[in-house]
C-alpha cells in the first residue's frame, strides 16, 4: 500500500477466517509420517484471478487433539528461541466438509528438511501431530486462525488499519458479525463492482477492552488507499441494503 500518515502501531489478539484449497504433502522424499496440509492457492479469492508463479507458502501440521494455546505459544516460543527466529506460526482449525483438525500453520520455513528437526521439539514438549492417514488433494477447506494481529490505524480513514510490514494487506471494520457463508455471498455480491473484483477477503475480528471488534480482511497486491476505500465503502453499502 502507498505510503501514508499513520499513528503508533497496535497489537491485538483477534481471529481470520478464510477458505482456500488445500493438499497434504506427498513427497516421498520427504519421508512424512505425520499429516501436514500446504495451501495449494494462498489468498485463493485474488490469485484465483489473477495467477501468478510464486505464492506465499503455508503449511498447516495437524495435531493429534486439542491443545490449550497457552501450551502452543510457549512451545512456538521455546521452538524460535532455539533455532527459527524467524518462524511465524499460529494456532487454528481448518475445515474440510465434516471434519474438523486442529492444526499450527506455519510460514517462513526456509526449507521442507526443517520439518523433521521441528516436529522431534514438538514431541519433546509434549504436543504431538497426527499420523498421516488420509490423502487430501485440492480440497476446500475453511480455515480459521487465532492469532496476534499486528496493524497501525490509518489517519485519512477512521476505522481502517493497514498491516505492518505487509503493505498487500489492510482491514476495515463493519457495524456487525457476519456468519462465514453469508460473508461468502456478501464478498460476491461486492465483487459484482467488476472495478474491485481483483482482492481475497477473509473475515476478522479483534478483541479490545472486553469487546469484539469486526472486520474485513483484505489481501491485494500493490493495494492503494483508492481502492481500498471504493472496496471499503462497497462491502458498507451492501452490508446496509442486506441487513438494514
Amino acid at each position: 500500500m502507498e505510503t501514508t500518515k499513520s499513528v503508533n502501531a497496535i497489537e491485538r489478539y483477534g481471529w481470520i477466517t478464510k477458505e482456500e484449497p488445500l493438499s497434504c504433502i506427498s513427497d516421498e522424499n520427504l519421508d512424512l509420517n505425520i499429516m501436514i496440509l500446504e495451501a495449494v492457492a494462498p489468498f485463493y479469492g485474488y490469485y484465483a484471478d489473477q495467477p501468478k508463479d510464486e505464492k506465499p507458502e503455508h503449511l498447516y501440521w495437524v495435531l493429534d487433539q486439542f491443545y490449550p494455546y497457552e501450551t502452543i505459544f510457549r512451545a512456538l516460543e521455546t521452538i524460535r528461541s532455539n533455532c527459527y527466529p524467524a518462524l511465524d506460526a499460529t494456532p487454528g482449525n481448518i475445515f474440510i466438509a465434516t471434519d474438523n483438525y486442529h492444526v499450527i500453520r506455519m510460514h517462513n520455513l526456509k526449507r521442507y528438511n526443517q520439518i523433521h528437526a521441528i516436529q522431534e521439539m514438538f514431541n519433546e514438549m509434549g504436543i504431538k501431530l497426527k499420523k498421516s492417514s488420509r490423502k487430501l488433494t485440492n480440497q476446500m477447506g475453511i480455515i480459521q486462525l487465532n492469532k496476534f494481529l499486528h496493524f497501525t490505524p490509518m489517519q485519512e480513514l477512521e476505522g481502517v488499519y493497514k498491516e505492518n510490514d505487509r503493505p498487500h494487506r489492510a482491514y476495515f471494520i463493519i457495524p456487525r458479525y457476519v456468519s462465514w457463508d453469508d460473508f461468502k455471498v456478501l464478498t460476491t455480491e461486492v465483487k459484482h463492482d467488476t472495478t474491485l473484483q481483483f482482492f481475497d477477503a477473509a473475515r476478522a475480528a479483534f478483541m479490545e477492552k472486553g469487546k469484539i471488534t469486526e472486520l474485513v480482511r483484505i489481501y491485494r497486491e500493490n493495494l492503494t488507499m483508492d481502492q481500498l476505500t471504493a472496496i471499503r465503502d462497497r462491502y458498507l453499502k451492501v452490508m446496509m441494503q442486506r441487513y438494514s
